[in-house]
């Protein structure tokens, strides 16, 4: 694959006295790189019916008590609207832990009919949210992914490295953790109607 450029050169002349010429000249550049792939993502799913019956997964790592605590409030908020919560908590990556975790996110995708993987507030844990959602979208069932402000543009790179680039994702408030649980639990209730409106769910 090669360009094309024209370029105005300027050429200069010295025979006693100094003059330029303006002259334009086609300059072929060769780029030896592949033309870029067709971006073919993996399909995105939402419910299109009411909540009441469904089983609606939650899953968390254990590491961020603010995450754990908007767990709880949309646990209630859950059984209130007639779904049953799911909540899954994920350990870690490697070694005999991580094969555990990879049979558990499985057996729980297996359980739910929709769900929702956090908390995307750190790198390894962005990481990890996003590969469990990923997990659940492969088996056609509607996933959103949580993360912090500060991380949602790495949560949409790694989703679209894994060939999920319209993975639904909720965006919460950066900094969540540390600040008081009341405040984190008003904003959990806060972004319940948003969490039902990526999931496509009606009451």
């Amino acid at each position: 694959m090669s360009a094309h450029i024209v370029a105005e050169i300027t050429q200069l002349q010295d025979r006693g006295t100094s003059m330029s010429v303006a002259t334009r000249e086609l300059i072929r550049v060769r780029r030896p790189t592949a033309p870029p792939r067709d971006i073919v993502d993996a399909p995105a799913f939402t419910l299109g019916r009411p909540l009441a019956g469904l089983r609606v997964g939650l899953r968390h790592e254990g590491s961020w008590r603010s995450w754990m605590w908007i767990v709880e409030e949309w646990t209630e908020l859950l059984r209130a609207d007639g779904a049953e919560p799911v909540v899954l908590e994920a350990g870690g990556r490697v070694g005999d832990e991580g094969v555990k975790t990879k049979a558990d996110v499985a057996a729980w995708v297996a359980d739910i009919d929709c769900g929702i993987s956090g908390l995307g507030t750190c790198g390894s844990c962005t990481s990890n949210s996003v590969h469990d959602a990923v997990t659940l979208e492969n088996d056609a069932k509607p996933a959103i992914v949580a993360v912090c402000e500060e991380f949602q543009h790495h949560g949409r790179n790694m989703a679209s490295f894994l060939g999920h680039g319209n993975l639904k994702m909720l965006v919460l408030p950066y900094p969540l953790e540390g600040r008081p649980e009341a405040e984190i639990r008003a904003i959990g209730r806060d972004h319940y109607e948003r969490f039902l409106t990526l999931l496509g769910a009606t009451r």
